[in-house]
């Protein structure tokens, strides 16, 4: 799975919050490449954001599933 592809699953707030800040930088998921993926996310949402979804990505890839994500 793609770093996009796991942004792409997220549910819930952090789903909200990643289309929010990406279609207000004028852009969505739909149209992130790959190679900048991590780059854009840092500058629409923080460099911290950008750090966590990362850290997310890479321990789903480790256990070979995706997270379930429990929204609040």
């Amino acid at each position: 799975m793609s770093f996009v592809e796991f942004l792409k699953s997220v549910d819930g707030p952090l789903r909200f919050y990643l289309q929010y800040s990406l279609r207000k930088a004028g852009t969505d998921l739909e149209n992130l490449r790959e190679e900048e993926a991590l780059k854009v996310i840092a500058k629409v949402a923080g460099g911290h954001v950008a750090e966590v979804f990362y850290a997310m990505y890479l321990e789903s890839k480790q256990q070979g599933k995706l997270l379930a994500l429990i929204s609040a």
